[in-house]
């Protein structure tokens, strides 16, 4: 298995919708801390042999101005400590992000700790970088579909190709969470089915990267039909700790639903958590 690099953006934005935990702040806050609309929004990964990057936003709350929801919140003083000693001064960067040096490297098993202040309050959150996962493997290597150009509205077309399983399977004794990215690789993409220009339907409705959901097993299955451009794929496996799944799991919270999202955010919102991950290679082939 080859690592991967670059997986974190990956992850990143597939949890974007989940983090509307902050965005819209709950009709009835359970937490009486900090007044509603005046929490940090906390948002990072950690991931091993990688510096530090951390995202940190403001709380809109639910009667506000929505379009103010991805405001940064600048002039923290950030710190995350690890247990084995280490410790480190984030600063913040293009006023979206607070990063580490680049020279950080986040090791496997040690517990860091979080730390700032914010509206008088100490926001604080711990986390530990799980192992990666081992025993990564696919029944397929690749799957033929064919190519479709519908000139006429009225649907994707024809399922010409039948539904093929892709089944992924890993080695987990215990039971930890793990989800799968599918993300297309090319540097031009290649649609499999082609809709009308008249089509309601526009490009940006297909997508190049799909996941599946947290499971505690040791399998997850995709469908042929999820993989909507021909082309070199990366099949990522990610472990990730509970607070993860917990969040996956309640991604579609809203202001609409009186509940708080789940978080391990003291006096604050959102995740700080560690993630690895193993990758395979994957073809989609034009019969």
């Amino acid at each position: 298995m080859k690592s991967n690099s670059k997986y974190i953006k990956l992850i990143t934005s597939t949890i974007l919708f989940a983090l509307a935990l902050g965005m819209l702040s709950a009709c009835e806050d359970v937490s009486n801390t900090i007044p509603g609309g005046a929490k940090a929004i906390v948002e990072a990964y950690l991931i091993p042999n990688k510096p530090i990057s951390l995202k940190v936003k403001k709380e809109i709350a639910y009667s506000d101005d929505l379009s103010n929801s991805e405001a940064f919140i600048p002039g923290l003083s950030i710190k995350v400590t690890g247990a084995d000693g280490s410790a480190y001064a984030l600063k913040p960067f293009q006023d979206t992000l607070y990063v580490s040096d680049t020279d950080v490297r986040l090791k496997v098993g040690v517990i860091y700790n979080l730390s700032f202040v914010y509206n008088g309050k100490t926001i604080s959150a711990s986390t530990i970088i799980p192992t990666k996962p081992t025993g990564l493997a696919t029944d397929v290597k690749s799957i033929v579909r064919t190519r479709q150009v519908i000139t006429t509205t009225g649907g994707f077309g024809r399922n010409l190709d039948g539904n093929v399983d892709v089944n992924l399977t890993w080695i987990n004794p215990k039971n930890e969470y793990h989800f799968v990215i599918a993300d297309n690789i090319e540097p031009k993409l290649d649609l499999v089915i082609t809709l009308p220009t008249t089509s309601s339907t526009t490009v940006s409705d297909f997508t190049r990267r799909f996941r599946s959901q947290p499971v505690q097993g040791e399998i997850t299955r995709l469908r042929s039909q999820q993989f909507q451009y021909f082309g070199r794929y990366n099949i990522i496996l990610l472990k990730v700790n509970p607070d993860y799944a917990a969040l996956y799991n309640t991604s579609g919270t809203t202001s609409q639903n009186i509940s708080t999202p789940p978080t391990t955010i003291t006096n604050g919102l959102g995740i700080f958590t560690g993630v690895n991950a193993d990758t395979l290679s994957f073809l989609v082939k034009e019969r």
